[in-house]
């Protein structure tokens, strides 16, 4: 008689718009309780995700499952790089760029149906400093649309917009920095610096729709600083006009760089849609190849 398959779920009730749905009798309408053991953890507060998925892998779970937005995935991805056991991911969360880059299905039931299926792919993994991300990371205007927006109640479309263009009516002292891409070294004062491990960031825009999940590469995008009618052209190229390039941004592919800030000790980033603050003069950004195991639709 073989074993029941173990399956944690990991559930962050407020991502997105929050009040997320989730119980026993809707998983197991899909996964019986014949061949598979179901757990369900809810996050009590924003703190404990990495810890209930650390929990999970200690109680033996052969698959455990991000129920919330890249935040939320970002949290229990990074506990489970480098193990055997695969991530799977029910949509919750507002822009859910690295779910959307693998075709995860917005239906609750049909998503479950994917988890059933357990086909897995392994998939790159970017690390910055002693953090990893999993779709995007960035500093400029990027790190301070998600500095605003996290402080905005109602996490929408529209919220995104307003902490967007908070971001670009901001007067704040300009960050200089030394880049560094193999070879290339530059002094840039950047209005974008964006890394990308996936081909969306959320809400179906991309600065880099060509990255791959599974090139061995980081998609790096960068700008000085523009000027207004260059930030609208850029914002709309971004949008609308996704597989064309930006006249006035640079870009690379790269296994690793290192970005050093000429005047503060610190950075303010964005990580997979979170605002975080890094006690370091420098980042170094690099990519771990083929490092996680992810369940995607078989279709």
């Amino acid at each position: 008689m073989n074993a029941k398959k173990s399956i944690h779920f990991i559930l962050n009730p407020i991502s997105g718009r929050g009040q997320n749905y989730l119980n026993l009798d809707l998983i197991s309408s899909v996964l019986n309780d014949q061949d598979y053991e179901v757990v369900l953890k809810a996050s009590q507060h924003a703190n404990n995700i990495s810890s209930l998925t650390k929990l999970a892998i200690k109680e033996g779970a052969d698959i455990v499952v991000a129920c919330g937005g890249d935040g939320t995935i970002n949290e229990v991805a990074s506990q489970l790089v480098n193990t055997q056991i695969p991530l799977g991911i029910i949509k919750f969360g507002s822009g859910n760029g690295l779910a959307a880059h693998l075709n995860i299905p917005d239906e609750l039931l049909k998503a479950l149906e994917t988890i059933k299926h357990c086909k897995s792919i392994k998939i790159d993994v970017g690390v910055v400093n002693e953090y990893f991300f999993f779709s995007n990371m960035s500093i400029g205007v990027g790190a301070k649309v998600i500095n605003n927006y996290t402080g905005l109640k109602k996490r929408q479309f529209i919220s995104y917009l307003r902490a967007t263009l908070k971001a670009l009516r901001t007067k704040t002292s300009s960050l200089k920095v030394d880049l560094e891409i193999g070879d290339f070294k530059k002094a840039i004062t950047p209005f974008v610096l964006f890394i990308s491990n996936s081909n969306e960031m959320g809400y179906k825009m991309s600065f880099t729709p060509q990255a791959s999940l599974q090139d061995g590469k980081l998609d790096v995008v960068f700008t000085d600083q523009l000027s207004f009618l260059q930030t609208l052209t850029f914002a709309n190229q971004i949008i609308f006009f996704k597989n064309k390039k930006f006249k006035k941004a640079d870009y690379f592919l790269t296994e690793q760089m290192r970005v050093t800030n000429k005047e503060e000790d610190h950075f303010l980033i964005q990580l997979d849609g979170e605002s975080v603050i890094i006690d370091s003069k420098e980042l170094k950004i690099s990519v771990k190849k083929a490092a996680l195991n992810v369940i995607v639709p078989e279709h």
